[in-house]
Formats: C-alpha cells, sequence, structure tokens
C-alpha cells in the first residue's frame, strides 16, 4: 500500500478498528480519534484548516488521505450537571460531523451521507425507484391504523432509528419482535410495523466499492438472527444479477461506496428487501467465513 494516512474517528470498544490495525497496521498509517476518550485529543478548526493532536501525533485535513467514520460514542459527561450535557454532546457531535462532512477528501461514509439514508422513511421512497419486493409497512403515530394493520395477520416492530439506549456505560437494545396487539397510545412514539414473511432463509449481503459479499443465514430464530440466544448458520451464497443492480442502483442513490443489505428469501424463492445499513457491522462475517471484506476496505481507503 502506499503510505497514506487513514484518520478513524471511533470509539475505544470498537473492535473491528482494533482488527484494521492489528492486521494492517505495517502497511497503512492510521490515526484513531476515540470520541469516548475525546479529553486526549485537541482539535483546532481555523479559516484555513482543521487538525486533530495528541501528545504523539498530529494530522490535518491537509495531510490525511482519507477518513474512516466507525461508531463513535460520546464521553462520560457526568462532571457536568445534567442540563448541560445534552448541549455539550451536541457539541460534541457537530463538531466532529461537520470536520467530517467539510473534508474533501474520501470518507466512508460522511456523516450527512448516513443520516439521511440509515433512514427508514427514506429508504421506503428510494425503493419506488429501485423497486425490490418490500413486506408491506407502516410507520404511524395513529393508534387505531396501526390497530387496524396488525388485524388478521403476523405483524413485527422493530426500531425506527438505531434501537440502542445508552445509560451511563451500559447499553439497551430494542431488537425486532412480534407484536400481537396494540393497547397502548402511540401518539406521541411513532412506531415502524411490518408484515412479517415466512422466511427459509434470510441474506447478509455486504457490498464494499463494488465488490460483492453475500452470506446465507440460517438461524434457529425465526423474527431476528441478531438475537444473542439464536444460533446462526452462515454459508455463501450466488446473487441474482438482477439484486445486484439493485443493489448498486440504491448505492449510487445513496452516494455510498458501502452499504449492509438485508433480505428474507421466501418460501416461493423471492428476495425481499428488509434494509440498508449504511455503517453495518461485517467483521463476524469475515471471521465466519473467511471472506475478504477489510481488505476491500483498506483498498478503498488508502485508494489502491
Amino acid at each position: 500500500y502506499l503510505v497514506r494516512i487513514v484518520l478513524v474517528i471511533t470509539s475505544s470498544i470498537d473492535y473491528t478498528v482494533d482488527y484494521l490495525i492489528i492486521k494492517y497496521g505495517q502497511k497503512v498509517c492510521f490515526r484513531r480519534l476515540n470520541v469516548d476518550m475525546l479529553d486526549k485529543y485537541q482539535i483546532e478548526i481555523t479559516n484555513n484548516e482543521w487538525r486533530i493532536s495528541t501528545s504523539t501525533w498530529s494530522v490535518s485535513n491537509k495531510n490525511i488521505y482519507s477518513i474512516y467514520y466507525r461508531k463513535p460514542i460520546l464521553p462520560n459527561l457526568n462532571i457536568y450537571e445534567p442540563q448541560y450535557q445534552q448541549m455539550i454532546g451536541k457539541d460534541i457531535i457537530a463538531t466532529l460531523t461537520g470536520l467530517i462532512d467539510s473534508f474533501t477528501g474520501l470518507v466512508l461514509s460522511k456523516p450527512c451521507i448516513l443520516r439521511k439514508s440509515e433512514n427508514k422513511i427514506f429508504q421506503l421512497r428510494a425503493n419506488q425507484s429501485v423497486g425490490f419486493k418490500m413486506p408491506n409497512t407502516l410507520i404511524t403515530n395513529d393508534t387505531e391504523k396501526a390497530i387496524n394493520f396488525t388485524k388478521n395477520r403476523d405483524i413485527i416492530i422493530k426500531p425506527i432509528t438505531t434501537g440502542k439506549i445508552q445509560h451511563n456505560n451500559k447499553f439497551e437494545i430494542f431488537q425486532t419482535n412480534l407484536i400481537e396487539d396494540i393497547n397502548y397510545d402511540i401518539s406521541l412514539t411513532p412506531i415502524y410495523l411490518q408484515e412479517y414473511i415466512y422466511k427459509s432463509y434470510e441474506v447478509r449481503l455486504t457490498i464494499i466499492n463494488g465488490i460483492f459479499y453475500s452470506v446465507k443465514i440460517e438461524s434457529t430464530n425465526k423474527i431476528d438472527w441478531r438475537d444473542a440466544k439464536a444460533k446462526n448458520k452462515y454459508t455463501s451464497i450466488e446473487i441474482p444479477t438482477k439484486i445486484k443492480n439493485k443493489c448498486i442502483q440504491m448505492l449510487n442513490q445513496f452516494h455510498l461506496s458501502f452499504g449492509a443489505f438485508d433480505f428474507i428469501v421466501n418460501e416461493n424463492n423471492e428476495w425481499v428487501f428488509l434494509e440498508v445499513n449504511p455503517n453495518g457491522q461485517w467483521l463476524w462475517l469475515e471471521q465466519e467465513l473467511n471472506l475478504n471484506i477489510s481488505c476491500e476496505i483498506i483498498n478503498l481507503l488508502v485508494g489502491a
């Protein structure tokens, strides 16, 4: 690889970045900013440039080649009074996203693009031109309409956003579940409902810079294979050409070089699109099936 500086913006518990640095650190000049340890870094933004420094290194927008925007976590802000913590957290995110979004070089991927493309409503609208087969979907805060949608068929409920809540150093995860009925007022809490599709199996399709890595997932959990108790079997699988073309069309529409697509393959062998995660996890698949996803990510980040 060419000796080019890659700035990685993430957190101290991002094990995927640990893996990349161990595997490629002899060939790539990584500079890592752990947002949860922000006090270890000095950020300086002026009229002409921005600079990030530590006691051992310093980089600027003028000497880095690319940015890998991963999974930042806010620092523990409990030293401040509670009424100021939210404002300070917003200021940290605004500083970093402004710094990244304004960078004129390669970014995988810019926060402004991620915010738009990971939005479930935006994905629904985008699919009108792409044309994936999708489950019947309703996102609403109308209790009566939600009740009617759930009548006489199996319905799942899933998070509209990330489904992750942080309590200090602990996380609470909300996952996809079957919903039997709605007996509470949702007028202040929009919910995401989808018709349950009976599946033969699921597929995680990871695309990086036009390279496809498709994995068949057979799970003991027929609702959500991500459940911690699920036992999953992973195998590589061929992708229909029309599915490949639609994926590329959607990535181009979102201006993305990376996407992790989730599909159900139903009992009629039809591929049903669920969602695309523009910043999805991929390391466990590389390790399960000896895939080469990390190499393609590095190739993109260093312009190889």
